[in-house]
C-alpha cells in the first residue's frame, strides 16, 4: 500500500487535487491530505486523514518560506512515500521538504495556467526534484500533459431557454486575499430584485446596511448553485468546477491585477479557455450587461458520457 500526502492550498487547488486523484488512479487507501482549514475544506475532508495548517496567500512568499520546517516535521511524522500537489505557493514548502526526504512527487500546474508554469510551478522544475505535470498544451519537454479537468464537461441549450427573470442567483468569489468589489456593485446593479447567495470570501460589502456573507460551507454552496437560475462567479477553478457539475455554465468576471484584484492576469487566460470551450460567459464586471446573464442562463452543463459515473 502506498502512504499518499496530498497537498492544495483551500479552494480551486484542493478541487483539482481531488480530481485528479481520481483520473490518474492515485492510490488513496492510506493518504494525509495538507491545507489550510475553511468553511469548505472541513465539509469537504469531514471524513480524511487531515493535517490542517496555516493558510499561505499568492505573494506571501515569506510566509512560505517561514513555512519550510513545519513542511520538514509534517513530511517526518507522516513519512509518504508519494507527494502530489496542485499548488498553490502553499505547496511550495512541502515539494521542497519532499526533495529534501528524497520522497517521489508529482507536481501537477493548474488548469487556470495557460501559457506556462505558474510561479510555484517554476519554482517546483527549478529547485525541487518533482515530476511536473500541466493541464495546458505547448509547454517545454520537462512537463508532461495530462487532460484537464474541464474536459469532462460540455455544454448545451437549455431546454425552453432561459428563465426570466433570474429569481434566484448564486455569486461566488473565491478564496482569494485581494477584495473584488467591482464584481459586486455590478451584479447588484444588474439584478437589483434577485434572491441572491453570496460568498463573496475576503472582500467586505454591505448590502442595505447587512455584511454580505463571505464563507459558506462547500455543501451549502453546492446547494445553492444547483437550485440557481444563475450563476456568477471570478475564474476561479474550484468555483466553475462546481458550477459545471451542477448542470450550470456561468458568467465568469475574471480578477484584474490593474485593479489589485489578483496578483497577475492569469484569470483571464482560462476565462479565455472556457469561453472557446463553451463552458462559460466570459466579461470584464464592467462590461457585464443583462444579455451575458441571459445567455448564461439559456445554457446547461453536464459531463460527456466518458466521463459519467
Amino acid at each position: 500500500m502506498t502512504r499518499t500526502m496530498l497537498v492544495a492550498s483551500a479552494g480551486g487547488h484542493l478541487d483539482e487535487l481531488m480530481i485528479h486523484v481520481d483520473r490518474l488512479g492515485i492510490d488513496t487507501d492510506d493518504a494525509v491530505w495538507v491545507t489550510s482549514p475553511t468553511p469548505q475544506t472541513e465539509s469537504l475532508l469531514r471524513d480524511q486523514n487531515v493535517v490542517w495548517i496555516p493558510r499561505v496567500g499568492s505573494g506571501e512568499a515569506f510566509k512560505a518560506i517561514r513555512a519550510l520546517p513545519k513542511a520538514i516535521q509534517i513530511q517526518r511524522q507522516v513519512k509518504p512515500d508519494l507527494v502530489v500537489t496542485t499548488g498553490a505557493l502553499f505547496a511550495a514548502p512541502h515539494i521542497l521538504a519532499a526533495t529534501l526526504a528524497r520522497c517521489e512527487t508529482w507536481f501537477i500546474d493548474s488548469a487556470t495556467r495557460v501559457a506556462g508554469p505558474s510561479s510555484t510551478g517554476k519554482f517546483a522544475q527549478r529547485f525541487t526534484r518533482a515530476k511536473l505535470y500541466t493541464q495546458n498544451a505547448g509547454w517545454d519537454d520537462a512537463w508532461t500533459l495530462v487532460p484537464s479537468v474541464f474536459d469532462a464537461f460540455e455544454a448545451y441549450p437549455r431546454p425552453g431557454g432561459a428563465p426570466a427573470p433570474l429569481n434566484r442567483v448564486t455569486v461566488s468569489l473565491g478564496s482569494e486575499l485581494w477584495p473584488f468589489p467591482r464584481a459586486i456593485e455590478r451584479v447588484i446593479s444588474l439584478l437589483p430584485e434577485a434572491a441572491i447567495t453570496w460568498q463573496v470570501g475576503t472582500t467586505s460589502f454591505s448590502r442595505d446596511g447587512q455584511p454580505l456573507r463571505q464563507w459558506l460551507p462547500a455543501e451549502e454552496l453546492r446547494a445553492a448553485i444547483s437550485a440557481s437560475d444563475l450563476v456568477v462567479m471570478h475564474a476561479g477553478v474550484g468555483s466553475v468546477l462546481v458550477a459545471l457539475d451542477e448542470g450550470k455554465v456561468p458568467v465568469i468576471l475574471p480578477r484584474r491585477q490593474h485593479h489589485k484584484e489578483m496578483v497577475d492576469d492569469h484569470q483571464t487566460e482560462i476565462a479565455a479557455v472556457l469561453a472557446d470551450r463553451g463552458l462559460a460567459i466570459t466579461v470584464d464586471p464592467d462590461e457585464l450587461t443583462a444579455e451575458h446573464l441571459s445567455r448564461a442562463a439559456g445554457l446547461a452543463a453536464r459531463r460527456r458520457p466518458e466521463f459519467r459515473a
